[in-house]
């Protein structure tokens, strides 16, 4: 099956779109250089000045754990890597906004803070807990493919809807909380 290349809107001035070149090593993008959009639609659409304009981007954390705020990747049609920004406050305010706001959408990871229950039923594990973000049920599938221990007591969990859940140190739960996971893990 033939990939084909980003939909890409190019100036006079336009390079090759990246992905098209044979280079394997990153793209470092400067924050100056790049205007973020929305398109009527809604779409994050991208311009590089004098380069190209991308009508539908996707953004990604590179180290979504340890650095946040730093090192965001940029695709193009969630295919081809366009490049890499090291500082996202290089950015004019309202490209800024439009980054946070789609990086938001992507990590939204409330914290839970307490456990009610953890049942499980011909292998689903339906959880209820209390999160920063208010009162949450969901279910998980596979406890061992959905539930991402980091160490040193970090667990990372993905319910059967993609959602993601985080518990930044599990020894930090209440007793009862905390009884309600160990049988599981």
């Amino acid at each position: 099956m033939e990939r084909s290349l980003p939909e890409v809107h190019s100036g006079p001035t336009a390079h090759v779109p990246v992905g098209a070149e044979d280079d394997s090593r990153p793209r470092y993008l400067e924050g100056s250089r790049i205007r973020l959009f929305r398109s009527p639609g809604g779409t994050l659409r991208m311009e590089i000045a004098g380069e190209a304009c991308y009508l539908r981007v996707v953004v990604r954390r590179l180290r979504p754990l340890n650095d946040p705020a730093h090192w965001i990747s940029f695709w193009a049609n969630d295919e081809v890597e366009i490049g890499i920004l090291k500082d996202p406050a290089t950015l004019d305010p309202e490209s800024r906004k439009l980054l946070d706001e789609e990086l938001e959408k992507r990590y939204f990871t409330p914290t839970i803070l307490r456990i009610y229950a953890v049942k499980e039923r011909f292998g689903v594990h339906d959880w209820e807990v209390e999160t920063d973000r208010g009162p949450r049920t969901f279910s998980v599938r596979g406890l061992h493919q959905n539930v991402k221990q980091v160490p040193p007591a970090r667990l990372l969990i993905t319910d059967v809807l993609g959602n993601r859940y985080d518990i930044p140190d599990v020894r930090r739960l209440d007793p009862k909380s905390y009884a309600k996971i160990a049988r599981h893990l």
